[in-house]
């Protein structure tokens, strides 16, 4: 098996920027969702709400992170370590963690856009937020702004089995992986362990359960109840629909596409 594609979202909920390569960190892949939209109760805001986050676009640049949004048309450019706010606690899910306000200009932008109170925060390399103790490993791993774990795999054989079973395809980017790999069989991610990609060594820990996101079309902006209501016939365990595996950094390193993966 190899790497086929690498994803990185660096703005959690906003879409996602594809690479030939990428560095991998102790919290997941370099610039990967360390950047976050929270309301005026300091929580995350996220598609599941909000799909019109869907709207905005983003690159990766030299200086930072581009943001295009598709319907004013108006870009913002968010530098890297650029930050002009004090450490604050925030919310992600039952997490509490802290980051720090970008600067008052973006959150702005981002509130206008959205017709509602929200700030843009980073999550510093100071802010340590760990991984469920329950799928920890070392009790150490730390994660970003992300669901909960720092990389998701996918197989390509696994949305090719879901897409034989769907009347209009989908693509991968519906479900946000950070690594699609292919020349196995359809979710055989969902028994990895500890694998190696480049120099960098993860380990799988949890099947991840999926939610009404990924009816959200990244292209279109509509949400349908598709691909959610196909795989809850056959992807379900117990009240969870699962697609893709999560993992956790053993080792960090680079990765590109084309790496093969060791089990």
């Amino acid at each position: 098996m190899k790497v086929s594609q690498i994803f990185i979202y660096p703005v959690k909920s906003l879409s996602g920027i594809a690479l030939e390569s990428s560095g991998v960190s102790d919290r997941g892949l370099e610039h990967d969702r360390r950047w976050v939209l929270i309301d005026n109760k300091n929580y995350h805001i996220t598609q599941r709400e909000r799909p019109e986050l869907m709207r905005f676009q983003t690159t990766l640049e030299k200086e930072g992170i581009r943001v295009y949004d598709k319907e004013s048309k108006e870009t913002i450019l968010i530098h890297f370590n650029s930050y002009e706010g004090e450490n604050e606690e925030i919310g992600v899910w039952d997490d509490r963690f802290l980051a720090r306000e970008v600067n008052k200009k973006f959150s702005r932008w981002f509130s206008e856009k959205l017709a509602m109170e929200v700030r843009l925060m980073y999550q510093p390399d100071t802010s340590l937020r760990y991984v469920d103790e329950k799928f920890s490993i070392s009790g150490t791993e730390v994660v970003s702004n992300a669901d909960g774990y720092p990389v998701l795999i996918i197989s390509e054989e696994s949305l090719s089995d879901l897409n034989d079973r769907l009347d209009e395809e989908v693509s991968i980017e519906r479900f946000r992986p950070n690594i699609v790999i292919e020349g196995g069989k359809a979710f055989s991610e969902d028994q990895m362990g500890k694998i190696k990609i480049g120099d960098s060594l993860l380990v799988g820990v949890k099947n991840c359960a999926r939610c009404v996101m990924i009816n959200n079309d990244p292209h279109s902006g509509i949400r349908t109840k598709e691909p959610l209501k196909t795989l809850s016939a056959y992807r379900r365990e117990g009240n969870k629909v699962l697609f893709g595996r999560n993992f956790l950094i053993e080792r960090t390193g680079k990765i590109k596409v084309g790496d093969l993966i060791f089990q």
